[in-house]
C-alpha cells in the first residue's frame, strides 16, 4: 500500500511539476474521456481483475496457472467492471457537487463523501457481498442465510477498515488531480486493491478450503 501511494504521489508531482509529464498524462486522460463510462469500466476491470490476478499468480504461485485462477480472474473482471462504471459516474457528480478545484475544503468534502458515505454504504458492502458470493460458489441462498450482524462485523468491517487505510490517502491524491485524470489514477490504484481485496475478504483461503472439501467428498 505504501509503495502504491508513493507511486500515486509521484504521478501527482509529475503532473504539477513536469510539463512534459503533464502533457502525457493529459493526453491519456483525453483518450480515456473519449471512451466514456465503458472505457473506464473496462480499464478498471482489467486492472482489478486481470493485472491483479497475474500478480497473485506470479508472486504467490510461481507462475503456475490453474482453472481456479482463470475463474477468479473472470469473476473479478466482472465485479470491477461494475464498480468502475459506478465510480466513473460518482466522480463526475463529485465534481458537480463540490467543484473541480483542489483546495483543502474541496478535497475534504470529496474525501468525506467518498469514504464515509459512498464507500462505507455502497462500495465496501458490494465488495464484501460479491467476494463472499464467489467463495460460496455463487450460491445466493447460502449468502442470504449468512446475512446478519456477524456478516457486518466479520466481513464488511475488515474491508472498510483496510479500505480506509488504503483509500483515504489514495483519494486525497486522486481528488488533487483534475477531474479528467481522477478515473485513470483510480484505475491505477485498483490494480493493487484487486490484490488486497481477496485476502482481506478471506476469499482465497475459503475457496481453497471449499475445493479441498469437495475433493475429499
Amino acid at each position: 500500500m505504501l509503495l502504491l501511494q508513493a507511486a500515486m504521489a509521484a504521478l501527482v508531482g509529475i503532473y504539477y511539476c513536469w510539463p512534459a509529464g503533464s502533457a502525457a498524462l493529459s493526453a491519456y486522460a483525453g483518450w480515456q474521456h473519449q471512451g466514456g463510462i465503458i472505457a473506464a469500466a473496462l480499464a478498471t476491470a482489467f486492472a482489478g481483475g486481470v493485472i491483479s490476478e497475474f500478480s497473485l499468480v506470479y508472486l504467490q504461485n510461481k507462475g503456475h496457472w490453474t482453472l481456479r485462477h482463470v475463474e477468479h480472474m473472470g469473476f473479478k473482471f466482472g465485479m470491477f467492471f461494475i464498480g468502475g462504471a459506478i465510480v466513473y459516474v460518482f466522480y463526475g457528480y463529485q465534481a458537480i457537487w463540490f467543484g473541480e478545484g483542489n483546495s483543502w475544503l474541496v478535497l475534504l468534502k470529496k474525501i468525506c463523501v467518498d469514504q464515509f458515505i459512498f464507500s462505507a454504504f455502497w462500495a465496501n458492502p458490494y465488495n464484501a457481498l460479491m467476494t463472499r458470493w464467489h467463495s460460496l460458489r455463487y450460491s445466493g441462498q447460502k449468502l442470504w442465510h449468512e446475512l446478519g450482524w456477524n456478516f457486518i462485523t466479520e466481513r464488511i468491517l475488515p474491508i472498510i477498515i483496510t479500505g480506509w487505510m488504503f483509500w483515504i490517502p489514495g483519494v486525497l491524491l486522486i481528488y488533487a488531480m483534475p477531474t479528467a485524470l481522477q478515473v485513470p489514477l483510480f484505475i491505477f490504484a485498483t490494480a493493487i486493491w484487486g490484490i488486497l481485496l481477496p485476502a482481506v475478504a478471506r476469499q482465497e483461503r475459503e475457496v481453497l478450503a471449499a475445493e479441498e472439501e469437495v475433493t475429499l467428498t
